[in-house]
Formats: structure tokens, C-alpha cells, sequence
């Protein structure tokens, strides 16, 4: 039986360089040396006896070799952690586990509905259900999941549209920018401070300061006490407009929207089941 003469870690490594950007970023992600990564990559370099990497401006770029490495080996290194999870499924003896990550940032009543449906139906299976804060590099590097909602589409992954949701720009009401004419607002919002919901989405104005926080209460209160304005979507503040707690600050042309992208875990064993409850059964209906 041949032997392979690459591992894993050395693919591992490879993908953490491209995707967190550079050999210290995946240096600090793996928690190790830079120089320990430059040489697991230099003796993949070698055992492969060809060049992964190519120096252009002093930054490492795939060459057109090592863009076909990096695709085969997010294969190779997904399906040795479905094994892994596999082998620790053989050990138990009760339900199924399926786990489901979303973007807290997203609220649905759709598609919770699809998942009380499937649970309803399938009593062979648990349900993990999580809700975080992601950012792009999160979603890349996240491998135990079945089921992932966010809103980062990152194509290599086949996102899968679900909605768009818009964002407006609040304020409390009686905040002076309430007051103010409209042509005036954008000029007046670089020396407002602002409270940026974060992961943020598009471009981030700028201003005199900035406030990051991680989940929408924390940004409604904020915004509620007259510290500065934000952007936030629509559906998860409603209440708070409604009782005029919150007060939309209306730009010409100017307007902002998160979108919204399922993804199945193409390595997981539950992905063609969920894909059958949560989407094909629509196109059947």
C-alpha cells in the first residue's frame, strides 16, 4: 500500500496562509511561530517538488499550481474531519446530531418554521441550534456545522439565497441630528460618533469616533441614549420604532442592506436530508 508523503497539517497550513492572509496571520491563528509556518510550507514546496507559493511586492501569491492544491486539499482535509466526527458517532448510542449555526444578526420566522417542521418529522435526530457573531474569517475556518446562515457570501462554499434585509440609519429622537437639514446630515455624520454594528456591512463612514459592538441590544441601547447613530436592520428594531425609542434618519440616495445566504456543509452525512426539508420540499409544493 503506498503511502502518502504530505500530511495533513501541511494542507492545513497552506489554507490558513490563503485564507487569514499572509504567513504571520496563520501563524497567529495555528498559534505558532512565522517561521514555522514558512518552513511546513517550504517542505511541502519540496516534497511536491514544485513552487505553491511566488513572492510578488514581498507578498506570497498562489501559483496557478497551488490554486489547484488549495482546492483539492479543503476536500482531503474535510473529509478527514467528517471521518473524525463519524468515528465519534459510532461510540453513542442515542439520536442523530445536526448542528445549525446563525449569524445572529438574522431572524427568520421561515425558517425556523422549516426546522420545527423537520424535527416534527425526524425524532432520529437532535438539533445543536447556535446563534453568533461572525466575520468572514469565522465562516472560513468553521468546520463542524451542518447547516450555516450568515451573511457573507463566499462562493467557493455554493451560498444559497435566502432573503435581504434592509438597514436603516437611526437615531434616538431627540438627537440633534433630527433636526438638522438633509443636505447638511452627511457632512454632519463625520463628527457624530458612531456605533457600528459589527460584522459590519459595507463600507463604514467616517467619523470622529467609533463605537463597535457585537449584538443589536447593545447598539439599540447605545443609540436609545443619544451616544450617536447606527445602522440596523429594520426588522430587529421595529419595536423600538414603533414606540419612538428609536427615530429613522432619512438620506437622500444613501441606504444600506444586509443580505442573507444558507450553506450545507457538502461533507456533512445530514446535508442531502436537510436539503431535502429545508429546500427542495418548496420547489415540490
Amino acid at each position: 500500500m503506498e503511502k502518502t508523503r504530505t500530511t495533513l497539517d501541511q494542507w492545513i497550513t497552506l489554507q490558513a496562509v490563503v485564507d487569514y492572509g499572509g504567513f504571520a496571520q496563520a501563524a497567529e491563528i495555528l498559534h505558532r511561530t512565522q517561521s514555522s509556518i514558512s518552513y511546513t510550507i517550504s517542505k511541502l514546496e519540496q516534497t511536491l517538488e514544485l513552487e505553491i507559493f511566488s513572492l510578488e511586492r514581498r507578498r506570497a501569491v498562489l501559483t496557478k499550481q497551488g490554486e489547484q492544491l488549495l482546492a483539492l486539499s479543503r476536500e482531503v482535509t474535510n473529509k478527514a474531519i467528517s471521518l473524525e466526527e463519524l468515528a465519534k458517532s459510532l461510540n453513542y448510542d442515542g439520536n442523530g446530531k445536526i448542528n445549525i449555526v446563525m449569524d445572529s444578526l438574522y431572524q427568520s420566522d421561515e425558517i425556523l418554521e422549516k426546522i420545527g417542521q423537520f424535527t416534527r418529522l425526524r425524532k432520529d435526530y437532535d438539533i445543536d441550534f447556535k446563534r453568533v457573531s461572525l466575520d468572514r474569517a469565522d465562516v472560513l475556518s468553521l468546520k463542524n456545522y451542518d447547516l450555516l446562515i450568515t451573511h457573507h457570501k463566499i462562493e467557493s462554499l455554493n451560498p444559497i439565497y435566502l432573503e435581504q434585509v434592509d438597514a436603516i440609519l437611526v437615531t434616538s429622537p431627540d438627537h440633534k441630528l433630527q433636526s438638522c437639514n438633509e443636505s447638511n446630515i452627511l457632512n454632519l455624520l463625520e463628527k457624530t460618533t458612531h456605533i457600528v454594528l459589527l460584522p459590519a456591512f459595507g463600507e463604514v463612514e467616517k467619523s470622529i469616533q467609533t463605537i463597535n459592538v457585537a449584538n443589536v441590544e447593545i447598539a439599540v441601547k447605545l443609540t436609545e441614549n443619544s451616544v450617536g447613530y447606527s445602522w440596523l436592520p429594520k426588522n430587529l428594531i421595529q419595536d423600538e420604532l414603533n414606540n419612538n425609542s428609536l427615530k429613522e434618519l432619512r438620506i437622500a440616495n444613501k441606504s444600506n442592506e444586509y443580505r442573507f445566504y444558507m450553506y450545507l456543509n457538502k461533507n456533512s452525512m445530514v446535508s442531502d436530508i436537510l436539503k431535502y426539508y429545508l429546500i427542495d420540499n418548496d420547489k415540490n409544493k
